[in-house]
């Protein structure tokens, strides 16, 4: 047993912390860190080897996801208190992971290409206040963890979510289906790949103003097609320009019943200030494109087994496509011999009712009897014959030619199916793949957002009102890491900024002293702590 020194693991839980803020992207930039920021803190700076032993230390005792959660319901009560139900926003993340090695791979959208990587799951507040984020491996899909991991983060907050916002990734069917029958609400758009004319819809209502958007009108349908909308159990949203005919998007989702159609467009439209633009500040000033954690176990390829289960689905589909054609070779063949099996009887009954004709006649014949209806007899069973010769010979060269038909794309099938066989065999599911240990990415990307919101938190209390929309990788240049001296008294730290080259930002950071100063915060020690800027030359 090691005792647990509190300031040991504060000093090494800061140097994780403010790695950004330092310019440091991974813990092993600490090797050549010469800088005095963390050394004006603890007196010394730790060196590459004891920070990565310590995140090893928290890797081994799996504290990323509960710490994760932990920091969620801190956010959402400093930045929501109250108990009103949360509209929250959600995207992927995806950064790519460089390796020569066999590894779970999907698609890089930043590099139009799939490789291996991880994707974390970035979820915003109203405001675009970071609530969380999670790491997933990189073939995760979003549908298949969205909704449970909602229902949880519900649970753990012990505050209702109102709505989730999503971008096009939730557009589709089988999570819509999974959110009707969670009974939770969602807006998402359907991909814009697609285009949509009014006619395949069905209005349910009248068109009305998109919210701050007048030149736009919306209006809630549903699908023209009754098999489509019984089907589908989303509820759908159309926009379009005023004076347009044809949507220009359609939204989808499961809407709240106060939500009119002119609001959908306006919720869908806030993701983009509340969650895009965050996550890009996102990783501009916290590094999020970093991987931490190389190590790794061997596990089956699922790219690999998900390429053969596709590959044997194919198969499938033609040995069902050859076994319906040998079916109708074999059903061919069968009225084939049927059809000149009866063509063969009633030709040899015609031909035995025209040799009795015949013989009748030449015995009216020589008892000087009328031979008229024999002679009509015998001339109807000859074209009665003839009729039949010509059915039989029509009905025999349609299904010769089915059966050629039929006999060709057999041989089409062998091969087709030899091909796809060989296709599917090739493929190696034996092989084992890397998968990587996700844990110290999630330990570091919780101290990012943590850096985020602390980031966030002290431009909304303490910056001039001019500097409170800086994102956090403006701020590390203006003012996180602005040069000044550091004394520590035995009753408080005073920091003293050198001016700035600007009267502007001069002012800004006198009056951000000023609302720091009158907050009268204090160190950890208890030491008051005070801030202030030289005099501007």
């Amino acid at each position: 047993h090691v005792p647990i020194d509190a300031t040991d693991i504060w000093s090494k839980i800061d140097h994780l912390l403010y790695m950004p803020i330092l310019g440091l992207k991974r813990a092993r930039d600490l090797y050549y860190y010469q800088g005095d920021g963390l050394e004006v803190l603890y007196g010394f700076t730790y060196k590459y080897m004891t920070i990565e032993h310590f995140v090893g230390q928290l890797a081994r005792i799996q504290v990323g996801a509960p710490l994760a959660e932990n920091l969620a319901q801190a956010y959402v009560r400093a930045w929501y208190p109250g108990d009103e139900p949360l509209t929250i926003f959600v995207d992927w993340h995806v950064k790519p992971h460089w390796t020569k090695e066999a590894s779970h791979s999907g698609h890089v959208t930043m590099w139009g290409r799939t490789m291996p990587g991880t994707k974390q799951l970035i979820l915003n507040g109203p405001h675009g206040r970071l609530l969380g984020a999670w790491n997933y491996p990189i073939d995760t899909h979003l549908g298949h963890i969205l909704v449970e991991l909602e229902a949880g983060l519900e649970h753990s907050l012990s505050r209702p979510i109102a709505c989730t916002i999503v971008d096009g990734e939730a557009g589709g069917l089988p999570i819509g289906e999974r959110y009707v029958k969670a009974e939770r609400n969602y807006i998402s758009v359907l991909p814009r790949g697609y285009s949509h004319s009014l006619t395949e819809f069905v209005l349910q209502g009248e068109w009305e103003s998109v919210k701050d958007d007048p030149e736009r009108e919306a209006v809630f349908a549903q699908w023209a097609d009754a098999k489509r909308a019984a089907e589908d159990p989303r509820q759908l949203a159309l926009m379009r320009p005023v004076e347009r005919t044809d949507p220009t998007r359609v939204y989808t989702g499961w809407f709240r019943p106060e939500h009119t159609a002119g609001e959908i467009p306006w919720l869908h439209r806030s993701r983009w200030p509340n969650n895009e633009l965050r996550i890009r500040d996102l990783i501009h000033g916290a590094n999020l494109n970093c991987n931490y954690g190389y190590a790794y176990t061997e596990v089956p390829n699922r790219t690999r087994q998900r390429e053969w289960e596709a590959a044997q689905a194919r198969v499938e589909v033609t040995e069902r496509q050859l076994s319906n054609d040998q079916a109708a070779v074999h059903n061919l063949r069968q009225r084939l011999a049927e059809l000149q099996a009866t063509q063969a009887t009633q030709r040899r009954e015609l031909q035995r009712q025209i040799i009795q004709s015949r013989l009748e006649l030449q015995l009216r014949h020589r008892n000087g009897q009328s031979t008229l209806r024999v002679q009509q007899r015998i001339e109807r069973l000859r074209q009665t014959a003839l009729h039949h010769s010509q059915r039989f010979q029509r009905q025999q060269r349609s299904l010769l030619q089915q059966l050629y038909q039929h006999q060709t794309q057999t041989s089409v099938l062998c091969f087709r199916l030899k091909q796809r066989i060989t296709e599917r065999d090739a493929i190696d599911t034996e092989t084992l793949c890397r998968e990587r240990n996700l844990e110290k990415d999630q330990i570091m990307l919780n101290w990012q957002i943590l850096l985020a919101n602390l980031h966030d938190w002290a431009a909304q209390n303490y910056f001039a009102p001019e500097w409170r929309t800086l994102s956090l990788e403006k701020a590390s240049q203006m003012i996180y890491c602005k040069a000044g001296h550091v004394t520590w008294h035995t009753d408080c730290i005073e920091v003293v900024l050198l001016p700035y080259r600007y009267r502007d930002q001069q002012r800004a950071m006198e009056a951000t002293c000023a609302r720091f100063n009158a907050a009268k915060l204090r160190w950890r020690d208890g030491r008051l702590l005070r801030i202030s800027v030289m005099p501007f030359d």
